[in-house]
């Protein structure tokens, strides 16, 4: 498992995994009170992550870091610092499960324990939500166009092409077009279309969607 920032084709691999994180999903419940029956509850709408994450950063080599790392905590610090700033989102991407988010970068606060250089920064992020348009359908026509994209891309149906749109994943465009999100879909699709990080992909980079069982041939 990894931690790991991406944004403007940087992609930040914490140098050490933390040993816990919380990460939690939830809905808001309304309360309406009736008469006689007294508070009765309703679910709202979906409640976005805030909460914060503790990385150690090293300023020596330890056997424990991530491949790759660097022994240089300000690097690091460099990029929170000024993500915090900017006020632009970033995605976080735990590998290993299912968390692949857009976050805002609330704060980034550092501090030294030991006398060793090493520093530990606690990042708090609160999860991003892109505001847009709402399309609506005409009741008498959406009968004709209830056909999901994922309806399309049955065994025998033909490839199809997507621009890759701003805030999108490949588990996001998985999800679009087969109904499932998992690891084994969308690194099927990384595969698929020559992506080597499935984690990392760009606004405008047109993908290729072949027909669910061709997609999961890719690993036969």
């Amino acid at each position: 498992m990894q931690f790991c920032f991406i944004r403007d084709g940087v992609s930040l691999v914490m140098p050490v995994t933390p040993g816990r994180y919380k990460w939690s999903n939830g809905r808001r419940m309304e309360t309406i009170n009736i008469s006689q029956l007294g508070d009765v509850y309703r679910p709202g709408g979906r409640s976005r992550f805030a909460g914060s994450f503790e990385f150690l950063l090293p300023a020596q080599s330890y056997p424990w870091m991530e491949a790759g790392a660097r022994a240089e905590p300000q690097y690091y610090l460099d990029y929170f610092n000024a993500w915090v700033k900017d006020g632009k989102p970033v995605r976080l991407v735990i590998t290993g499960t299912e968390i692949n988010a857009l976050v805002y970068m609330e704060e980034a606060a550092q501090e030294e324990r030991d006398g060793t250089g090493d520093r530990y920064v606690t990042v708090s992020v609160r999860e991003y939500v892109e505001l847009g348009a709402v399309e609506t359908t005409n009741p008498n026509t959406a009968a004709q166009n209830s056909t999901r994209p994922g309806d399309a891309l049955g065994n025998g149906e033909k490839e199809q092409s997507v621009a890759v749109a701003k805030g999108d994943t490949l588990s996001i465009i998985c999800r679009r077009y087969y109904g499932k999100s998992s690891a084994e879909y969308y690194n099927a699709l990384a595969a698929f279309n020559e992506i080597k990080n499935p984690h990392l992909i760009y606004p405008g980079t047109l993908l290729r969607i072949p027909p669910e069982s061709v997609l999961l041939g890719v690993f036969a």
